[in-house]
């Protein structure tokens, strides 16, 4: 009998299993797939071409948790993506973001004075979400009643009134207004405005896009604010590390090890029963999988109507896809196939903002976009370990492709139309090899509801104390003993790992408090 069980071994299971392990509990992780890691891992679907087929990139994985967990020890390494955007426009011109603000700004003054001004103004806009991030992410989100604690932390970072005010506005705010208070020209503007769309079933102009933003944006990889980084073998290489660390703690790991149910008794989680109907009994079971799957489909008695009504409403439509694969050529976005700082960076094809406002215009209107914004990655630029000398592994993101069962028939014309578009900015992309992943497909593969990459929509109304729901920001749920642990919870997606620490310290926590004494 275990003191917790973990179900699924994504990056925040791994988390909360360490940090529970830390703490003296015997823990039991049980992944349905043959590798942990969720939708963090590396698949070597070509021989020696190693693809990161979920997250691709990294930055908001939490310090603190990497320090505590010492994960630099057990094999964790990244490579600073800089730089860490290039966007190529119709007319040749290109654009270059950087880690060093002022060499941004010397790119920038191309297109506009003002803009490049500015620049530094918008770096600083977010300075305050920075130095607030922890405080933000690894604890649960404040209630009603502990607003004033939470002027108390503004303070104490010596934001004032003014400045909380502006960031307050971010959190119902459109990106593209937020830009457009900043920036001129539509090319600075297009270059930043993919972090307010990304993994979100909205365009640049809905209300709410402006905190989807906020949240890429306060990262960090090697020190650097705001950078963002390759991991060492591909992004397999965060949840390996955190493998090695929790069995060091006396976590067992166990693969192949499918979850059908969480075994509930009289509003009491005790255990979960495998596929094949072996029963692992435990005190504490601990939910990495989305809320739906949690509640839907592993949960089977001790739910009334009414919470899974609720359940059931939750926004949770994916609209992202990926085509990984490798060339034998780099792209040549007008500086020749030779090694270039573009390739290093994410190259995004996004013209403009109205070009990824009709790209959400038309998956409204056809279930896809006619033509998608991408970003492009090329790993093996920087990181010789995901493919041999000769051979480029890349990992493309993009949208608009929402969610449907009828999704396999789109998978060539999916592929189609983006090589299509990569060829027009470079027309030398050709890849050798390639698979397309759907929603559906990561649906599938990663077992998250209808393949959304947040769990759930990054909305205002599922966010903070609302995420996944009111009266559920703090991990617990209905059923005593039971708790979630991943994406679908405060502070959201992305490999942040910061819900599964805060799970385990919740569960801690009542362990403590005795809350869960029959």
């Amino acid at each position: 009998m275990y003191d917790v069980v973990i179900v699924g071994g994504g990056h925040n299971g791994l988390v909360a299993a360490s940090y529970l392990a830390k703490a003296g509990l015997k823990v039991g992780v049980f992944e349905r797939r043959h590798i942990v890691g969720g939708a963090s891992v590396t698949e070597e679907l070509w021989p020696s071409i190693k693809a990161s087929t979920g997250a691709y990139v990294l930055s908001l994985f939490r310090r603190r948790i990497i320090e505590e967990l010492e994960l630099e020890k057990f094999g964790l390494k990244v490579y600073t993506k800089d730089p860490g955007l290039f966007v190529p426009f119709d007319n040749g011109r290109k654009l270059y973001v950087w880690s060093d603000v002022k060499r941004t700004q010397k790119e920038i003054e191309k297109f506009s004075k003002n803009d490049a001004k500015n620049y530094e103004k918008w770096v600083k806009f977010w300075d305050p979400l920075y130095d607030m991030a922890d405080i933000l992410m690894l604890s649960r989100p404040p209630k009603l009643g502990e607003l004033e604690e939470l002027v108390k932390l503004l303070k104490a970072v010596n934001i004032d009134e003014e400045r909380a005010l502006n960031l307050a506005r971010v959190f119902v705010q459109d990106g593209k207004s937020l830009l457009d208070e900043f920036f001129e020209s539509d090319e600075v503007k297009s270059a930043l405005i993919e972090d307010a769309v990304v993994g979100t079933f909205a365009s640049p102009s809905m209300p709410g896009t402006a905190y989807v933003m906020a949240h890429h944006v306060i990262g960090e990889v090697n020190g650097i604010k705001g950078a963002w980084g390759y991991v060492e073998g591909g992004m397999g290489g965060v949840t390996q590390a955190l493998l090695r660390r929790a069995v060091s703690l006396g976590v067992d790991v166990f693969t192949e090890a499918e979850v059908e149910e969480i075994k509930v008794e009289k509003g009491r989680a005790k255990g979960i029963v495998l596929k094949g109907g072996k029963l692992v009994e435990s005190k504490v079971v601990v939910s990495n999988a989305d809320p739906k799957t949690t509640f839907l489909k592993l949960v089977k008695e001790g739910l009334d109507e009414e919470f899974v009504r609720r359940v059931k409403s939750l926004k949770t439509k994916g609209v992202s896809f990926k085509l990984v694969g490798y060339l034998e050529e780099l792209p040549d976005f007008g500086n020749g196939t030779a090694l270039s700082p573009e390739h290093v960076a994410s190259e995004l094809i996004m013209p403009n903002v109205d070009y990824i406002e009709k790209a959400y215009d038309d998956a409204r209107a056809y279930g896809y976009s006619k033509e998608p914004w991408l970003s492009i990655n090329i790993q093996s630029s920087i990181d010789p370990t995901v493919a041999p000398p000769g051979k480029f592994a890349f990992s493309i993101f993009g949208q608009y492709l929402p969610y449907s069962k009828d999704l396999d028939k789109l998978k060539e014309k999916i592929a189609e139309i983006t090589i299509e578009k990569i060829g027009e900015y470079a027309p030398n992309f050709k890849p050798l090899k390639y698979e397309v992943l759907t929603p559906l497909d990561i649906e599938r593969r990663f077992g998250i509801w209808e393949g959304n990459i947040f769990h759930l929509d990054m909305t205002p109304d599922q966010l903070f104390a609302f995420r996944p729901m009111p009266g559920m920001s703090d991990y617990s749920t209905p059923i005593k003993g039971l708790y979630l642990c991943g994406s679908g919870t405060h502070p959201g997606g992305g490999v942040t790992g910061a819900p599964g620490y805060n799970a385990s310290q919740k569960v801690l926590e009542d362990l403590k408090a005795g809350v869960l004494k029959d």
